[in-house]
């Protein structure tokens, strides 16, 4: 038997999700926080456990899903495994995401990550204590260029997909490969039929309808990108103030609001055939 833990960090910590699979030996993390204090609290909710660490599965190669793996691990010896195209993702985008984001959280941002020491490939299972994860590449299309989902495959069965999904937050879409994102939403929908839960990398957990969800969430960004910028592959300041009302109404409450901004440009030149990508 298993038992899935969430951890979700504050708003200071982009309300990421981090997940331990509890089983009859031992824990199994799915994603490591962004923050120091987030993933020290992680460390503590695992030893709150009292069972070892025998693993950590990354979803994606963003900051706030790996920064936080160097705290976890301890003298635990755990592998942590993820596709290649996420590990070389981490390895070239961490010194770039040190300069960016280090200035601004200070001490709370990890200076150097953990990359992942075991690789698996697409479609490939590994074990813990018996309950076996099945990892899927999803390729660029999903907030980053290289994702995955992972597939607990139990009764009920249960997919940690990362960023594919937000739930209830406003979604990073700064990237770009919106495009891409909304087909693999397509694409991933079979795969994911009859798994009963969803465990998304920001928001809360739910079933199939969380798909839907972001689906019509970046179906809206874009229409309201396009109304505020037309043919322009760039926004000015009112753009985005406008494109953030459109989308406070999409969603109204959210958090994660400074992501509306954000992401505008990014879009705005993938819909007009400008994509840096």
């Amino acid at each position: 038997m298993t038992e899935v833990h969430t951890y979700s960090a504050g708003e200071e910590g982009l309300l990421v999700n981090a997940y331990l699979v509890e089983t009859d030996r031992g824990v199994v993390a799915i994603d490591g926080t962004l923050t120091a204090s987030d993933s020290r609290a992680l460390r503590s909710r695992i030893d709150s456990l009292g069972k070892p660490l025998l693993g950590v599965l990354v979803t994606h190669a963003h900051p706030d899903h790996v920064a936080g793996i160097a705290n976890l691990l301890g003298d635990s010896g755990a592998p942590v495994m993820a596709l290649e195209s996420v590990r070389d993702l981490m390895r070239a985008t961490e010194e770039a995401k040190r300069a960016q984001w280090g200035p601004v959280y200070g001490d709370e941002w990890i200076p150097r990550w953990v990359y992942p020491d075991r690789l698996v490939e697409d479609g490939e299972a590994v074990t813990f204590d018996g309950a076996s994860f099945r990892v899927y590449e999803v390729g660029p299309g999903g907030d980053c260029d290289a994702n995955s989902v992972w597939v607990l495959e139990d009764e009920p069965a249960a997919a940690f997909v990362g960023d594919l999904v937000f739930n209830g937050t406003h979604s990073y879409i700064a990237d770009g490969r919106v495009l891409r994102w909304l087909a693999n939403i397509e694409r991933f929908r079979a795969l994911l039929e009859g798994v009963a839960t969803l465990y998304p990398g920001h928001g809360r957990a739910g079933g199939a309808e969380l798909l839907d969800a972001q689906k019509d969430y970046l179906l809206a960004y874009c229409a309201a990108v396009l109304e505020v910028a037309g043919d322009s592959a760039a926004t000015d300041e009112r753009a985005k103030e406008e494109l953030a009302g459109r989308m406070r109404r999409v969603l109204p409450g959210a958090p994660l609001e400074f992501m509306i901004g954000l992401s505008a440009d990014a879009v705005a030149a993938e819909l007009n055939g400008k994509d840096a990508n």
